[in-house]
This record gives C-alpha cells, sequence and structure tokens, in this order.
C-alpha cells in the first residue's frame, strides 16, 4: 500500500469515528413529533348584568332615536335623489322605519296613535320600493317626494319642543 492509501484510509476511518460519536442527534430531533401540550383552559368568570333599565332617561333615549331617524332619511330622500342602488335605498327604509318605531316606544299613547299614521305611511312607501324589482326613474321622484313630506311633517310635529310633555 502506498502511503496515500494509508492516509486515506485512515481519513475514512476517522470521519467515520467522528460521526459515530457526534451522531444525527440534531437531525433526529428535528424530524421528530413533539408531543402536544394541552392548553390550561382559564376559567371564564360570568358577572350577570341587569339590562332591564335604561342608563339614560327617556327623554334623551327620544332625542337620540329621532336624531338617528332624521339622518336615515335624509340619507333616504337623497339616495332617492341621486339614483342609488335599491339595496342601499331598502337599507335607509328600514332603518327609517326601525327608528320611527323606536321612538314610538317612548311616547304616550296619544303621540304615539299620530305617530303610528307615519309609521304606517313610512311601511307602505318602503313596501312600494320593495315591490318594484327595477325603479324608474318617475319612481325615483314620486319616492322621493313622499319621503321629503314624511320627513317635513314628523320633524315638524314630534321635535322634541313638541313631543316633551309626551314623553313617558
Amino acid at each position: 500500500m502506498t502511503r496515500r492509501m494509508v492516509f486515506l484510509r485512515s481519513g475514512v476511518l476517522l470521519l467515520a469515528v467522528l460521526m459515530t460519536l457526534t451522531g444525527c442527534e440534531g437531525l433526529r430531533r428535528k424530524f421528530t413529533r413533539k408531543k402536544s401540550r394541552r392548553k390550561t383552559q382559564e376559567t371564564m368568570i360570568v358577572a350577570p348584568r341587569d339590562y332591564s333599565e335604561h342608563p339614560f332617561p327617556n327623554d334623551v333615549m327620544y332625542r337620540q332615536y329621532f336624531t338617528y331617524w332624521k339622518a336615515w332619511n335624509q340619507e333616504w330622500v337623497a339616495s332617492l335623489h341621486d339614483h342609488d342602488s335599491r339595496k342601499k335605498i331598502i337599507s335607509c327604509g328600514e332603518q327609517t322605519l326601525a327608528n320611527l318605531e323606536k321612538m314610538a316606544t317612548y311616547l304616550v299613547e296619544e303621540k304615539k296613535g299620530e305617530l303610528d299614521v307615519h309609521i304606517a305611511k313610512t311601511r307602505a312607501l318602503q313596501e312600494d320600493i320593495e315591490a318594484h324589482r327595477s325603479l324608474l326613474p318617475s319612481h325615483y321622484t314620486t319616492y322621493r317626494y313622499r319621503a321629503q313630506r314624511l320627513l317635513r311633517v314628523v320633524n315638524r310635529n314630534f321635535d322634541m319642543r313638541h313631543v316633551k310633555d309626551a314623553i313617558r
């Protein structure tokens, strides 16, 4: 054997010994599945709250719903004027109607009866709009005038100055 061959064999043997001593522990550890650890569940503390009473007086709640109604009705009129999408017009009408109905819950029976007339007109307008699949320009104009009329009448007759004595 030549010297070169002996050196090569001893190098390979040394490399084999080193590999045996160090091993593939890092690789083995990398590819073994780790045991899943269960997360400890925190116990929920549920404190019951009583929501039967409003935190605000009825006049404040009425004023809030009146403001919401006015904003939604103005948006409804604007969307009818701008020929917006049918979905937006219907959504504005639904919000207008919902806020009118919430306003009625804070009024005494006599004033509530007066507001119910306007709620019925708003509901009829909303149903007319929903009944038409595609709105023609003449429909937009007619519905806009009806919505504006409702806005004027309800704004004039059910403003806080006029109903402050009729709130429960």
